[in-house]
């Protein structure tokens, strides 16, 4: 058996996070392996009857879906991802960064009883209100709307089980950005030199095995560069991408075609 994949995969729009592993699935189809999918965008069933039908449970094919929006959407998708996939089995996350943002909606409806939008339009009317020279109680104002502690609490007790409890192998798709000054000194080690970051969370990007970046260039053509390894191996420097599973999971983690 491979040895277990816990694999981030992270670009713009476009860049071909989604047709990947799809493409995984499609390479799989006759082992047998399942991908048990939480799309957080609705993506999937698009691309799956556009693209890739016999992939569909209907014709036989081994990619189950499950829309995860709001947070407790996530955690129920997440208790039948966990419950469904066995060893050799995928299980799949695509958009993850979505999910950072979706607990943060949650925490403040949960306190405020409102949405995250509606909460700091109110924040703010009342700051206006309060006259000029108010640039401290603004910054208190909005302060007070965040408990990160708990927020990451929660949102741990989503991903962790994914990264930890699950025994098949992982695969998690995200937009990236920049790295700032502002980031947290690990996500600068680990990124820098790169300049790119995942989104969402700030240990997301510590806790794969794997981290790629993909890229497109406009004119018909991918790309894939190794964001982080273990053991700090880099396989790919924009190199040009056909088949993740080919030029990765066959070529470099030894998994026969």
């Amino acid at each position: 058996m491979p040895i277990r994949e816990r694999m981030l995969v992270m670009g713009g729009p476009g860049s071909g996070k989604s047709f990947q592993w799809l493409k995984m699935a499609e390479a799989l189809l006759p082992t047998g392996a399942k991908f048990y999918v939480m799309d957080t965008d609705d993506a999937i069933p698009y691309m799956l009857e556009t693209q890739f039908p016999k992939l569909l449970p209907v014709n036989k094919g081994n990619v189950y879906v499950k829309p995860a929006f709001d947070w407790p959407n996530y955690n129920e998708a997440l208790e039948w991802a966990l419950s469904s996939a066995k060893d050799n089995d995928w299980i799949v996350c695509d958009m993850v960064d979505n999910a950072w943002s979706s607990v943060q909606r949650y925490f403040v409806g949960e306190v405020f009883d409102k949405g995250m939008g509606q909460y700091f339009l109110d924040t703010r009317k009342k700051v206006e209100q309060a006259g000029k020279g108010t640039k401290s109680l603004m910054r208190d104002a909005f302060r007070g709307w965040v408990d990160w502690p708990v927020i990451n609490r929660l949102y741990e007790d989503w991903m962790l089980p994914i990264i930890y409890r699950s025994k098949c192998h992982v695969y998690l798709a995200t937009k990236a950005q920049p790295v700032t000054p502002e980031d947290d000194v690990s996500v600068k080690l680990a990124f820098g030199e790169l300049g790119i970051r995942p989104s969402g969370q700030k240990h997301l990007g510590h806790q794969c095995h794997t981290c790629f970046l993909l890229s497109y260039d406009g004119r018909g053509s991918w790309f894939i560069t190794t964001a982080k390894d273990r053991g700090g191996r880099k396989y790919f420097e924009k190199t040009r991408l056909v088949s993740l599973y080919d030029q990765y999971l066959v070529t470099k983690a030894g998994w026969t075609r």
